[in-house]
């Protein structure tokens, strides 16, 4: 029953995977259509464009917005603290700079960077900043407990 179950979990575990990936894939070719796309529009109508009101607020969120896309694709790719945090602070400064809210709303963004970037330096590890989330401890099959020797899957069927 043990071993039915394993399986179930290994199997769920490379769909999720297949799934994760196949959304990446999704939105790195929306990202690139919908930067092609705001490309052409410059390139079609350059003084409409850079005169319309707005035009320079209108580019950087639209930019702003493919980043942070590309930023979060990096970030289910590879789920470390780093990417975590890239994330949040581009989606942070791109609401402090698209949107123009109050003195008091850019305050708080700007704390939030701050927090951010003490959290980095003072809470993170460097050892394990760049470091996969996923739990890559190797477990012993027999003794169903993590084993410190074992450097490969090889080591744990033997374990």
């Amino acid at each position: 029953m043990n071993n039915l179950k394993k399986n179930f979990d290994t199997a769920i575990e490379k769909v999720l995977i297949v799934l994760e990936n196949t959304i990446s894939v999704v939105s790195i070719m929306v990202l690139v259509f919908i930067l092609m796309l705001e490309i052409l529009i410059i390139i079609a109508e350059p003084m409409e464009y850079l005169t319309a009101p707005g035009a320079v607020s209108n580019y950087l969120h639209e930019m702003l917005t493919i980043v942070i896309g590309l930023e979060f694709v990096k970030l289910l790719m590879h789920l470390t603290p780093a990417n975590i945090l890239e994330v949040l602070t581009m989606a942070i400064s791109r609401s402090i700079i698209v949107s123009h809210g109050s003195a008091m709303d850019s305050l708080l963004g700007i704390i939030c960077i701050v927090l951010l970037f003490a959290t980095r330096r003072f809470l993170i590890p460097k050892k394990e900043l760049h470091q996969e989330m996923a739990d890559d401890t190797v477990i012993c099959e027999e003794c169903s407990t993590p084993d410190p020797q074992a450097d490969s899957p090889k080591e744990t069927e033997e374990c």
